[in-house]
């Protein structure tokens, strides 16, 4: 895992300057219509306060935007902006070129096994999720 880790500050210190791994992982939480804060907290396991300090970063730098929810106005929705979808995209194609590396190590379909037990452990209440998910 520290590849990951060093892959991803790597790529902020190339392109995206001051991303951590926290908001790597609040970026990736954020599907394409948006979110509400208040789903965002449950998503993410940090309180409103906590999610507010991550999100201010991501919104200064132009990552995320939050904005008033059309369905209802009281809620606020948080949104990627293309600087956030290109970070997503620059993270997800990092992760996948470990991926790859790790299935040529140990074999495709080891590697297969261990991802499904792993995404499995992530998915149950209380895993505390992964820092940046990848789909496939």
């Amino acid at each position: 895992m520290s590849r990951v880790r060093d892959d991803l500050y790597a790529l902020s210190e190339a392109r995206f300057p001051g991303l951590r791994m926290r908001h790597y992982r609040l970026l990736s939480l954020l599907p394409p219509e948006g979110e509400r804060l208040s789903r965002m907290t449950v998503d993410s396991g940090l309180t409103k306060q906590a999610l507010a300090q991550a999100l201010a970063p991501l919104e200064a730098g132009g990552y995320v935007e939050v904005v008033p929810d059309p369905g209802d106005r009281r809620a606020r929705l948080v949104r990627l902006t293309d600087r956030g979808r290109e970070v997503n995209d620059a993270a997800r194609d990092r992760l996948a070129a470990v991926e790859q590396d790790w299935a040529q190590r140990v074999g495709p379909e080891r590697y297969a096994v261990a991802r499904g037990v792993l995404a499995d452990l992530a998915s149950r209440p209380g895993a505390g999720g992964c820092p940046v998910t990848v789909e496939g």
